[in-house]
């Protein structure tokens, strides 16, 4: 009996030690490794966009002038024409009548007849290209109707609407960055050809024009632009890198590094630009801001920057 109560004791013993030799298991989170900047002082330049379309600068919507029926038209969307070119005839009804009694009339008041009831040439006032075909050969139409709308594609214009605000800055420039949005094109900047004298009233805008050349025909009236250009300078104001910045439902935060933790502070914004924020409140200067993994963070935790 005492051999079986010595030999339990043992390996009671003997599990115990295995116990407390066995490695503890660490519960911790891990420490997240970031990258953080200082909050700098520096000028900004705020950037002014606003959104335009490509305009044609000559266009004409081709009309019947009288009463008729359209011949001779064959015109389709994309066709070329020049200017003065004849596209068609208008035949006014008293000459679709005088030509169905026409064999009925004496030959010789017939060339009398033929030179006061003729048909109209329908002429093209500009060279172009057709933009809309309204009307085919052989409708019947009224004075005044449109049949073809035609556009010169060699010169076209960049329209927009700039705030009042902006306009004694727009005065002393001669060019503006124009962006295409939908359209694979490299930015251009064009020439300031003219501003609208007159305001929009409900708006607040007055709109300016910029000239865009296309000879090679490659732009169309319609596409949708981005017209950049500088605005106000904000002197030695604190700015931050666009990565620290966060944002929820319109509220604006980053984090600061304080010792080994991180502190999460709302802040308000100024000027926004691809690379870099200015802050008007929150942060002060020399603050370190987190610049990597910052959506990963919350208040309070613990990180090691790299």
């Amino acid at each position: 009996m005492k051999r079986r109560l010595l030999t339990l004791l043992s390996l009671i013993a003997f599990i115990s030690c295995q116990k407390s030799e066995s490695p503890s298991v660490d519960t911790s989170e891990p420490v997240l490794h970031i990258k953080a900047a200082p909050v700098v002082r520096m000028d900004m330049i705020d950037t002014v966009r606003i959104y335009g379309e490509v305009k044609l600068r000559q266009e004409a919507m081709v009309a019947s002038q009288f009463d008729g029926r359209l011949t001779g038209f064959a015109l389709l969307i994309g066709d070329r024409v020049k200017k003065d070119e004849q596209i068609g005839l208008i035949i006014p009804p008293q000459r679709e009548a005088l030509l169905q009694v026409m064999n009925q009339i004496d030959a010789n008041m017939r060339p009398m007849l033929e030179q006061q009831i003729k048909s109209i040439p329908l002429v093209s006032p500009i060279g172009g290209v057709v933009l809309d075909v309204r009307h085919h050969s052989g409708d019947v139409l009224q004075k005044g109707e449109p049949i073809v709308h035609i556009g010169d594609l060699r010169q076209l214009d960049v329209y927009g609407d700039l705030p009042l605000r902006n306009l004694p800055l727009v005065r002393t420039l001669k060019r503006i960055a124009v962006s295409f949005v939908n359209y694979p094109h490299d930015p251009l900047s064009l020439p300031i050809e003219a501003i609208g004298a007159k305001v929009d009233g409900a708006k607040q805008t007055v709109s300016i024009r910029l000239g865009l050349k296309n000879n090679s025909g490659e732009f169309r009236p319609g596409i949708l632009v981005q017209l950049t250009f500088p605005g106000q300078v904000h002197k030695a104001t604190l700015v931050i890198p666009r990565a620290a910045l966060l944002e929820k439902e319109g509220v604006y935060s980053a984090f600061v590094v304080k010792g080994k933790k991180v502190e999460k502070r709302h802040i308000t914004l100024g000027i926004l630009d691809n690379d870099l924020v200015e802050v008007r409140s929150g942060l002060d200067e020399g603050d370190q801001v987190a610049t990597q993994k910052a959506y990963s963070l919350t208040d309070g935790m613990e990180v090691v920057v790299e």
